[in-house]
C-alpha cells in the first residue's frame, strides 16, 4: 500500500517568512482583543461626588425602595440624575432611548463601572505568558535527523 504524497509528513517542510508573519499578527489581534475588552468592576461613587462630573458612562442606581436601574450612561445636573438607556429589544424602524430621572434623595448607592487595569493586566500577561511558551516551546526542539536516539552510533550488524 502506497502512502500519497499529500498525506506525508509537513514537519520537514520549512516554514515561509509570510506563514510566520500571518502568525505573529494573529497573535498581536488576539493580544488587543484581550486588553481592550478588559475585566471591568463596578465603583461606588461617593454622594458628595455625584455632581463632579456633568456625565457617567455605565451607570448603576439602587434606590432606597429597593429597585435596581443599570443606564447606559447619565447627567447629572443640580439635584437629580438622567438616565438613558438604549433599548434595541423593541420592534420597529427605529430604536429607542430610555430616559428616567431619579432624586439624589432617592438614591441608596450609585456605582459605575469602570475598566479595571490590574485585572485586565494580569490575564493578559498570564495569556501571553501562555501563548509564548507554548510559540516557543517546538522552536528550541533540535531538528530531527531521522536516526536512533540511543548514544553510540549504533551501525548495523550483519
Amino acid at each position: 500500500m502506497s502512502v500519497p504524497k499529500s498525506s506525508a509528513s509537513r514537519s520537514s517542510v520549512p516554514k515561509s517568512p509570510a506563514s510566520r508573519s500571518s502568525r505573529a499578527l494573529a497573535g498581536i489581534l488576539l493580544g488587543l482583543w484581550v486588553v481592550s475588552s478588559g475585566c471591568s468592576t463596578l465603583r461606588e461613587i461617593p454622594r458628595a461626588t455625584y455632581s463632579d462630573l456633568p456625565e457617567r458612562k455605565g451607570v448603576r442606581v439602587e434606590t432606597k425602595d429597593g429597585l435596581v436601574y443599570d443606564f447606559d450612561y447619565a447627567t447629572f445636573s443640580g439635584d437629580s440624575l438622567t438616565g438613558f438607556r438604549h433599548r434595541s429589544d423593541i420592534e420597529g424602524p427605529v430604536d429607542q432611548t430610555v430616559t428616567f430621572r431619579i432624586a439624589f434623595d432617592d438614591i441608596d448607592h450609585l456605582t459605575t463601572r469602570k475598566l479595571d487595569w490590574y485585572r485586565t493586566g494580569l490575564v493578559s500577561g498570564t495569556a501571553l505568558a501562555g501563548i509564548l511558551v507554548a510559540g516557543l516551546g517546538p522552536a528550541n526542539r533540535p531538528p530531527d535527523t531521522g536516526g536512533s536516539s540511543t548514544p553510540g552510533g549504533g551501525g548495523r550488524i550483519n
